[in-house]
């Protein structure tokens, strides 16, 4: 599942009238919830194969780690890696909360007309979809992933190492992270990209060196991730003993 390689759907569609793209129904019990979309469904690929992202997917290690743990995910991801990582502002989004610094959410048509981005109420998807943070926070969790505070170093390593399915195909995507290389440096990076109504997010790590970058943006479809990219490259660049 952390792969990807589990053979589980994506969304059914891109359109906003997709009951799951467009979710407007909140659900108390949000990882329990998120079963229900998909549960009946059949796989896309048998398990191990081939690489299909897979938002779907995380909901349910969202239900594993609620059954190993015997606690609920939100629980288990704030005294497991929010607290360790003291990340203060992160929490799993609510539209009935009143969040503090919570941003309003935007979409740029195709006129380049600015507009409130369609609502989306993500608690059937927290794994997969339905945290606020800030970047400061992500930074935080950057560093405390270097410094081996969530993770020991050997499961971390496993982590960043991209998997081989059993097609053959070539794959860059280890267990939740994606790796990639700086050919102008020769050096890896591992990182995440993501996206929905109103949102495009993005941060990357250069291990070797020490560096990360946090692209947090409030407008749906911009390239936070190219922008990551450029940043990271002026930052690997630089000379080691700056930062």
């Amino acid at each position: 599942m952390l792969g990807h390689l589990g053979g589980i759907r994506h969304y059914k569609s891109n359109s906003q009238d997709d009951p799951e793209v467009g979710n407007t129904k909140h659900f108390d019990d949000a990882v329990q919830a998120g079963l229900k979309f998909f549960k009946d469904d059949s796989l896309v690929a048998r398990p191990g194969t081939s690489f299909h992202y897979s938002t779907q997917g995380y909901t349910l290690i969202g239900c594993v780690i609620e059954g190993a743990s015997g606690a609920k995910y939100v629980d288990f991801v704030r005294h497991n890696v929010l607290v360790p990582s003291q990340m203060e502002q992160t929490q799993a989004d609510n539209r009935f909360a009143i969040i503090p610094y919570r941003t309003r959410f935007y979409e740029k048509t195709e006129s380049g007309t600015v507009r409130n981005a369609d609502f989306l109420d993500s608690s059937y998807k927290i794994p997969g979809g339905g945290w606020l943070s800030s970047a400061e926070d992500m930074a935080r969790f950057e560093t405390a992933i270097l410094n081996d505070k969530l993770v020991r170093r050997n499961t971390r390593d496993l982590m960043w190492t991209p998997l081989k399915p059993s097609d053959g195909s070539t794959d860059t995507y280890g267990l939740g992270w994606s790796w990639g290389e700086e050919n102008d440096h020769e050096v890896t990076s591992v990182g995440h990209i993501g996206g929905q109504q109103g949102t495009s997010t993005a941060f990357a790590i250069v291990p070797e060196r020490r560096v990360g970058v946090v692209v947090l943006t409030n407008m749906e479809g911009q390239p936070a991730g190219d922008l990551g990219r450029e940043i990271l490259k002026i930052l690997v660049a630089a000379p080691e003993n700056k930062y």
